[in-house]
């Protein structure tokens, strides 16, 4: 798939990504509240969610951004794996 994620939207989605990767451990930390089944649901999803978006940024590919047909990309294109 080819990069279709800029240089902004990496950036973006790589602090939300850690912001999810915090609100998964303060869920964690401080989530007993919930329930201990609400609140491995609640971690876990945020830790999905996290995951996602840092692996979309690592690899500045975004299916969702090749559905929509977005691309902020803008780089060289000979880096691209076709």
């Amino acid at each position: 798939m080819k990069r279709n994620v800029g240089e902004t939207e990496k950036t973006v989605r790589l602090l939300g990504g850690l912001v999810f990767v915090g609100v998964s451990m303060a869920t964690v930390a401080f989530g007993e509240s919930l329930g201990t089944d609400i609140q491995g649901l609640v971690a876990a999803a945020t830790l999905l969610v996290a995951a996602v978006l840092l692996a979309s940024a690592g690899a500045q590919t975004c299916p969702a951004n090749y559905v929509l047909g977005r691309d902020t990309y803008g780089g060289d294109r000979s880096e691209d794996d076709a």
